[in-house]
């Protein structure tokens, strides 16, 4: 509709112009036709610019965005756990003197190191110990394989840490495993997720973004692109991790309650996130029409994206996800198909999950979850964002796309 107005009225305008052109020919230079000609232009231009300007407000046209709040189950996880918001997390001079003074070492089992969100957790990890003079004595990756993570705790058992930092994959596969090296005396750290099958001491604490409201922030920028209409995708990794769940669970949950006029026309389960880019080629073949796609996080978007544009879609294709890697932030700096991300703080999840296991680790009682809001991310304020969520400036080249 508002294209089809904007042609008529730029239609005017050219029909104006014509007139113009034709008064001109026709009147031989007379000072009656050249009044005419200017009054004529300057009524084109107005009309034109009146034109331009309504379709820019139609543009930046915001539809109501709802707030919802996260749900009990996708906040604590597990029973008789209530989230203590990382803003009221305090450590005092002396808790810190005596984590110093017992000289603690820490491994940190990544379920993976390869991307964006890993490296941040392990400088904030970093960032922790050398501020409680706590040794590092092992940093593995798992590359999302579930069965090698259990192997690396095995492996850095070895070394005998006070801490291990740990993002477990799947939440049944290790609940044993971290039950028994709890009982020795390991103080584990989880970050992002955990197995609802453990007891309160088998672990200090879990810290995690509130993942559920990440995908309701990646809900909100989706609908707001699509003007609150159209036809999505959903993409979602098939393992039992709660973690990534709740971020799909909030996408999901806000576009149903809230936009009736937004179809989610089909959700794929992925076991790796690699597959995301073929998934997409079978969707875009079912539904030709889908204006967007949730990503669960930025390596699954990066496939549907590759996907979308070798099918051919153009950057109006709406990509959202959760986690603010640095391929999704240039596609979003440069007016790619992401428009908007629902990030985490991974930076935060390492630093604060090295000060909860040390703190358990010399006996201090420690809340049982660490809550650290999640953070909408678009072009506009993607330079403030970033220092936020990796406690460092915005890549220079991403800056210079922003100009």
């Amino acid at each position: 509709m508002k294209k089809t107005k904007m042609k008529a009225v730029l239609g005017i305008a050219m029909a104006m112009a014509m007139t113009v052109s034709s008064l001109t020919a026709c009147g031989g230079g007379s000072k009656e036709t050249k009044a005419a000609t200017e009054a004529a232009t300057e009524t084109a231009k107005e009309t034109t610019a009146a034109a331009e300007e309504e379709t820019k407000a139609a543009a930046e046209a915001k539809i109501d965005l709802p707030e919802m709040a996260t749900p009990d189950e996708w906040v604590s996880r597990f029973e008789d756990v209530s989230p203590t918001a990382v803003d009221d997390f305090e450590v005092t001079d002396d808790q810190v003197a005596k984590i110093k003074d017992a000289g603690l070492t820490a491994a940190l089992c990544m379920h993976t190191s390869g991307e964006s969100f890993s490296a941040a957790v392990i400088a904030g990890a970093e960032k922790a110990c050398e501020e409680l003079g706590i040794e590092i004595v092992a940093t593995t990756d798992a590359q999302w394989d579930s069965d090698e993570l259990s192997k690396n705790i095995d492996s850095v058992m070895a070394k005998n840490p006070d801490i291990i930092v740990l993002c477990q994959i799947d939440v049944e596969a290790m609940t044993d495993q971290i039950k028994d090296y709890a009982e020795q005396g390991v103080s584990f750290a989880f970050f992002d997720n955990i197995n609802s099958h453990l007891d309160a001491d088998d672990y200090a604490s879990l810290v995690t973004t509130d993942t559920y409201g990440a995908g309701v922030e990646a809900a909100k920028i989706l609908a707001q692109q699509l003007n609150g209409e159209g036809q999505i995708a959903m993409f979602t990794w098939a393992t039992p991790n709660l973690g990534n769940l709740a971020r799909s669970q909030g996408f999901r949950d806000y576009i149903e309650a809230n936009f009736p006029n937004i179809e989610i026309a089909t959700e794929e389960f992925y076991t790796d996130a690699s597959d995301c880019a073929s998934l997409a080629d079978a969707v875009f073949a079912k539904y030709p029409d889908i204006d967007g796609a949730f990503g669960q996080w930025d390596v699954p978007a990066e496939g549907v994206i590759s996907s979308a544009q070798g099918n051919g879609l153009s950057n109006d294709f709406v990509v959202t996800c959760v986690d603010l890697g640095y391929n999704v932030a240039r596609l979003m700096a440069e007016d790619g198909m992401v428009k908007g991300i629902g990030a985490q703080q991974p930076y935060k999840d390492g630093y604060y999950s090295i000060y909860a296991g040390a703190l358990d680790a010399v006996g201090e009682e420690v809340p049982k979850m660490i809550l650290i809001d999640p953070v909408s991310v678009t072009k506009e304020n993607l330079e403030e964002a970033w220092p936020i969520i990796y406690d460092e400036d915005l890549p220079s080249d991403i800056q210079s796309l922003l100009k």
